[in-house]
């Protein structure tokens, strides 16, 4: 059977479809799968996140909404954003080959380069402390990520 956080992420993935947003509400999805809302909150945080490629808005108030965004297409702001927000702190090794995982599916790289950098920041390569791993692993996608704009760019 599948854990309850699968069933939602599914029901959200599924009622977005082909869309680029969608709003929802945390309450009534919290009735709906019988559960509270901080398991909303959970699934929305792990599983919609910006390295997955969504953004989350949330409004409080006359009823409150949640709205998600899904980043189709690549951009300069987007990439920004992971650099600044995502980047600019330690990364688990999940974490970031759902950034990669990403970034190829919004074509910035292409299969081999994603296989190359998740062989590159594997905790089998970062043979440190796991604290120092995960900066260590941030320090690394940070400087590739930028390296590959620079390389873009001139092109």
């Amino acid at each position: 059977m599948s854990k309850i956080s699968d069933v939602i992420e599914e029901f959200i993935l599924s009622t977005l479809g082909n869309d680029n947003d969608i709003n929802l509400s945390r309450n009534e999805l919290a009735d709906y799968f019988k559960c509270a809302p901080s398991q909303i909150n959970y699934v929305l945080t792990t599983r919609f996140n910006l390295n997955r490629g969504f953004i989350i808005q949330s409004q409080r108030g006359g009823g409150g909404y949640i709205k998600i965004v899904r980043i189709k297409n690549f951009d300069k702001n987007y990439l920004y954003k992971i650099l600044e927000n995502n980047l600019s702190k330690p990364i688990s090794f999940k974490d970031a080959c759902y950034l990669l995982e990403d970034l190829t599916l919004k074509k910035f790289l292409n299969k081999q380069q994603m296989m190359t950098i998740s062989y590159a920041i594997s905790d089998r390569a970062l043979t440190n402390p796991i604290k120092m791993e995960d900066i260590l692993r941030s320090n690394i996608l940070k400087n590739i990520i930028v390296n590959i704009m620079k390389e873009k760019e001139n092109e």
